[in-house]
């Protein structure tokens, strides 16, 4: 876990401190602190995707992992119930071969909410070409999203992630896929929590 913290503006610590001159409430400095949380990680075979070691070219297969729980542990959930002021989720996806594809990767409170269209839901859409080896995806999390982990972090309760695409080697000639080849996933929740020296 990381933590990097943000300084609030000079002119903002200024006022404050002119207020609390004339006041005799003490000064409490605040700023923001982003911590970089990684979540477990997955990984697709290929082979087991495409069904075949032998690929021709425009071939296509499905490339996702069932809906899976993942616990808010105490680390995750102490961060998630203090002032979270905003949040991203990063998805990672690193490939060993030369296919092209889409990935939507879903965290929600609920199985039925992965894919019922809920508005809590949160989603990350990727795209890669055949030439990438690693791409990245960082999605905000909206106010509803918000909500929706902190009220599963005070109730220590579990989120529901799921990964959905589509893969497809482009060519040329054919693909030859080992029993190693995979598409590795990871996930990173970058959430920023207002502190205070209060």
């Amino acid at each position: 876990m990381r933590l990097t913290v943000r300084p609030a503006l000079v002119a903002g610590a200024l006022a404050a401190f002119a207020a609390a001159a004339c006041s005799d409430v003490p000064f409490a400095p605040r700023w923001d602190a982003d911590w970089y949380v990684p979540l477990p990680s997955q990984k697709i075979v290929l082979l087991d995707a495409f069904q075949t070691p032998v690929v021709p070219a425009g071939t296509s297969a499905n490339v996702s992992f069932d809906a899976q729980p993942q616990q808010l542990d105490a680390s995750i959930g102490a961060i998630l119930q203090r002032d979270l002021r905003s949040a991203s989720l990063k998805l990672t996806l690193t490939k060993s071969v030369a296919i092209s594809g889409t990935d939507t990767l879903f965290v929600a409170s609920s199985r039925p909410n992965l894919t019922n269209g809920d508005p809590t839901t949160i989603v990350v859409p990727m795209s890669f070409a055949a030439a990438d080896t690693q791409v990245d995806s960082t999605r905000a999390v909206s106010q509803a999203g918000l909500s929706m982990l902190q009220t599963r972090a005070q109730a220590q309760d579990s989120l529901f992630v799921q990964l959905r695409g589509r893969a497809t080697y482009p060519g040329p000639g054919t693909l030859i896929i080992t029993a190693t080849d995979s598409i590795g996933i990871r996930l990173a929740l970058i959430a920023r929590i207002g502190v205070s020296t209060r």
